[in-house]
């Protein structure tokens, strides 16, 4: 009891010292000047957290806390802000998640392209089951696509392109391979042979200077994620290591996202 308390104290501090408004975050910074700023995973993961928190519009903040309530959505605030950052300075045209669970990302996307005025279709990939892997399970008593087509039109955005499918399914596949991609966004199935393929298709399918993005990937890096965070999975980890490292240009990581760009 005394040590589940302790930790509790320790997890209301580490929020309330990233929460508050830190005079050495408030510069507003494209991604790619973040980057360069923030050399030390953990100073970047202060900066995003911090954008969010005190530098994003006011529609990008309401969206994380729609999705906040109600097991809406994972992540956290600093990959909200990772994704304002990143957009708003790649402005990608067509854009696809494998895994959408409830929508978070692929909502977050249209929102962001609607509030900077830049044409975006977005697409999605996902059994819309609560299908599960090693180390996931998920509610059984929704509906999903239609969950996300419920938050997407709360935010007034136009029509996703949602697909049906596991990635492994041949119909995923050939909707991956039928375009190129401008951002890919790899947050499906955590298992290692699952993540290395839809990396390998994403990979194939990315325009030149397109961004592929793996989630729960930081594990093995310098990353020492605070009590509220988390550093990823084994599967998407290594694939990151081992495969995203040596083939594409890595732009940056924050928290557990790893952002690759296909040169």
């Amino acid at each position: 009891m005394i040590t589940a308390i302790r930790n509790r104290l320790d997890l209301y501090h580490d929020r309330l010292r990233y929460d508050r408004r830190q005079g050495g975050l408030t510069h507003d910074m494209s991604f790619t000047t973040a980057v360069s700023a923030w050399l030390d995973r953990n100073g970047l993961h202060a900066y995003m957290h911090h954008y969010l928190r005190h530098m994003a519009p006011q529609k990008i903040q309401q969206h994380r806390l729609y999705f906040s309530l109600n097991q809406r959505g994972f992540g956290e605030d600093a990959l909200h802000g990772m994704w304002y950052t990143l957009l708003r300075e790649f402005k990608p045209q067509k854009c696809l998640e494998i895994g959408v669970y409830r929508g978070q990302v692929v909502t977050l996307w249209g929102l962001i392209a609607k509030e900077l005025g830049f044409s975006c279709t977005i697409h999605g990939i996902s059994p819309f089951s609560p299908a599960g892997d090693a180390v996931s399970t998920y509610l059984t008593n929704l509906d999903y696509q239609q969950d996300v087509i419920a938050s997407n039109n709360h935010f007034d955005l136009p029509a996703l392109n949602l697909l049906k499918a596991y990635s492994t399914d041949a119909v995923a596949q050939e909707y991956i391979k039928s375009q190129t991609w401008d951002l890919l966004y790899i947050d499906g199935n955590h298992d290692y042979e699952v993540v290395l393929a839809d990396y390998i298709l994403c990979r194939d399918a990315l325009a030149p200077g397109g961004l592929l993005v793996m989630d729960d990937s930081s594990l093995y890096t310098e990353f020492t994620p605070p009590r509220f965070s988390f550093a990823g999975h084994t599967g998407p980890s290594r694939v990151m290591r081992e495969v995203a490292m040596k083939e594409l240009r890595f732009l940056g990581g924050v928290g557990h996202n790893n952002v690759f760009q296909r040169v």
